[in-house]
């Protein structure tokens, strides 16, 4: 039986003086999913995020977001402060440096355990996991404004992370990223991901989006244009073209060689494979 952990019916939202943001969201999130958001700038994808720990409520009156927490009850958003969310529902930011602010990588991690009451020595475990998990093994001491802008991103994935809260929410994981940096991270919230809990992404990286996620929306003016997996959405060409996405090289690639239903890098080698194998049988001479 499928259990929501996020459930939006009717949510707009408006930023003065008359900014339509979102345009009465009607969205569920499902525990346990692999969720991305796409759409271009303005499209409404980080108001929306927003909205699943209460950094922002709906501006009408009818709007709800609900949350449910580890023990199954629903919550809405409204009345609830904050810090009540933050166990349940983790947010990490776009730009790393509005929530980074203490002297060494341990302290930042620390800070959501220490709110939690999570005991010192689980917490020293915890600290040090995480950190390897992210590439930052050994970076317990280190001072933030030591390190890169990629390195910060990690690290405040990591601060949200250790706290292990039910949803983690991540606003593009792999800004300042090298490509080997963002697997790092998206293959970490995989594992997050298999281990139960449930993860949403907004990315512009759509190569990265067609292989990790399992479910993607599209926004566009602070509508869901389509919701469905990255084969569904990527498939309608409609879409791509409201929302300025091209889909994934790989995908673009096996197009142009008459190469269809690809989407990945590794899907791509296995389907021309397949074909060079399959011409190679057609060429090989009878045998009398």
């Amino acid at each position: 039986m499928t259990t929501s952990a996020l459930e939006l019916h009717d949510v707009h939202h408006v930023y003065p003086p008359d900014v339509q943001a979102l345009r009465g969201i009607d969205l569920t999130v499902n525990r346990g999913e692999f969720l991305a958001i796409i759409g271009k700038n303005g499209s409404g994808k980080t108001t929306l995020a927003k909205h699943f720990n209460g950094l922002l409520k709906p501006t009408n009156a009818a709007g709800r977001v609900l949350v449910r927490g580890a023990q199954g009850a629903r919550s809405e958003t409204r009345k609830l402060r904050l810090h009540q969310l933050a166990g349940t529902i983790g947010y990490v930011f776009q730009n790393p440096d509005r929530q980074i602010f203490h002297d060494t990588c341990a302290e930042e991690l620390a800070f959501g355990l220490n709110n939690m009451r999570t005991p010192a020595n689980e917490q020293e475990q915890r600290i040090a996991r995480t950190l390897s998990l992210v590439g930052l093994a050994g970076c317990e001491e280190t001072n933030p404004v030591q390190m890169s802008r990629g390195q910060r991103q990690r690290l405040a994935i990591a601060s949200t992370l250790v706290m292990e809260p039910e949803v983690a929410v991540i606003d593009e994981p792999t800004t300042g990223q090298d490509p080997d940096e963002g697997r790092i991270i998206l293959e970490f919230l995989a594992q997050y991901n298999a281990a139960g809990r449930t993860v949403v992404i907004i990315s512009h990286d759509m190569a990265l989006v067609a292989e990790y996620a399992s479910r993607v929306v599209a926004m566009r003016h602070g509508h869901v244009l389509a919701d469905g997996t990255p084969r569904e959405v990527f498939g309608r060409t409609d879409v791509l073209e409201q929302t300025n996405i091209r889909p994934p090289q790989a995908a673009v690639l096996a197009a142009r060689l008459g190469l269809t239903n690809v989407l990945t890098v590794p899907e791509a080698v296995s389907a021309m494979a397949a074909s060079r194998n399959a011409s190679a049988d057609e060429e090989r001479p009878c045998m009398s």
